[in-house]
């Protein structure tokens, strides 16, 4: 047995360690509950509702996209190297404008599933200010976009590099990507099988990670806004005159 390792492949099993890493952090601060009663110690019901949301994602942002990138720019793997660049092609705003096109309609009919509005949007207050949906949707991209610069990023470049094989890069992929659904239950884990070979493979093919980015964006803000409008007790309500602002 060989237990050396290429440059190539130092880069690909510190890949791996960041994603197991990086999410068993944000998975178990995310869902702390001693943390989740300091929140609701500390705010009243309806802030506690957003500004725990607030922080399950900035801890993603964090332990996903931040600290992954800074350790693999400490091994010299730097976001050049792994689709964090300008697209090349226009082909990638094509795909990013088809792709758009189809989510958003599947999630108008999706968000109205009983299934659906039971966890989304994940923001559970009735009332929504500006501000609220400043907040729901401005973390909604930090975060996918630390997740995709972690999934489809690091993790996909520094095993394809590693092995010069697109379809094992994919695999192994799209096999975490849906192991990391599971706690969203059986519906998402299963839909992200076909949407994380889609992904990857057009990220390979591309050369960028932006049509992963966008796209996923697209699909969480979507069905965030229409989950929202078919709740039937959530409104909007304007923030003159609340004591929140929020």
């Amino acid at each position: 047995m060989n237990f050396q390792l290429t440059p190539k492949e130092k880069i690909a099993v510190l890949s791996l360690a960041c994603v197991t890493v990086g999410f068993i952090a944000y998975w178990f601060l995310s869902q702390s509950k001693f943390l989740e009663r300091i929140f609701e110690k500390k705010y009243q019901a309806r802030e506690k509702a957003i500004y725990w949301v607030v922080f399950q994602r900035l801890v993603g942002a964090i332990f996903l996209g931040i600290l992954p990138m800074l350790v693999m720019s400490l091994a010299k793997f730097f976001p050049n190297e792994y689709g964090d660049v300008l697209p090349k092609n226009n082909s990638t705003w094509w795909w990013i404008l088809g792709l758009s096109a189809l989510i958003i309609p599947i999630n108008y009919w999706n968000a109205k599933k009983t299934d659906n509005l039971a966890m989304y949007p994940q923001i559970r207050t009735k009332e929504w200010t500006t501000a609220t949906f400043l907040w729901e949707y401005g973390t909604w991209i930090a975060y996918l976009y630390a997740y995709e610069l972690l999934f489809r990023g690091i993790l996909l470049f520094a095993i394809f590099k590693a092995t010069d094989m697109a379809w094992l890069a994919i695999a192994v992929n799209v096999a975490l990507y849906a192991i990391a659904h599971i706690p969203k239950g059986q519906k998402e884990a299963i839909g992200a099988i076909p949407l994380g070979l889609v992904l990857a493979y057009l990220t390979l093919a591309e050369g960028n990670i932006w049509i992963a980015v966008i796209v996923h964006i697209v699909l969480a803000l979507s069905n965030s806004f229409f989950s929202f409008l078919a709740q039937p007790e959530y409104r909007f309500v304007r923030n003159k005159g609340r004591k929140s602002k929020i």
